[in-house]
């Protein structure tokens, strides 16, 4: 997964490794901070079954598009698996 952020003409790029950020302790985190904020009925192990569908999908389609958005500043956010 890459963090791509561009802000007023500088670019940072952040790499990041599925299976580093989502492993045990962070889905448990995920899912606390879902129970406590909100009350959508999401539990650890749906998000435990997303974690692996995010890897397995990744393997599929390598440069997948997450999120993509732009401000009229030309600040802009992407994320790509």
């Amino acid at each position: 997964m890459k963090i791509r952020i561009e802000l007023n003409g500088y670019r940072f790029t952040i790499p990041l490794p599925l299976r580093i950020a989502l492993n045990r302790v962070t889905i448990r985190i995920i899912a606390s901070c879902i129970e406590k904020y909100t009350n959508v009925p999401l539990k650890e192990e749906h998000l435990k079954a997303l974690s692996k569908e995010l890897i397995h999908t990744k393997s599929s389609f390598r440069k997948l598009v997450l999120i993509d958005i732009s401000s009229s500043d030309r600040s802009r956010i992407k994320i790509t698996l």
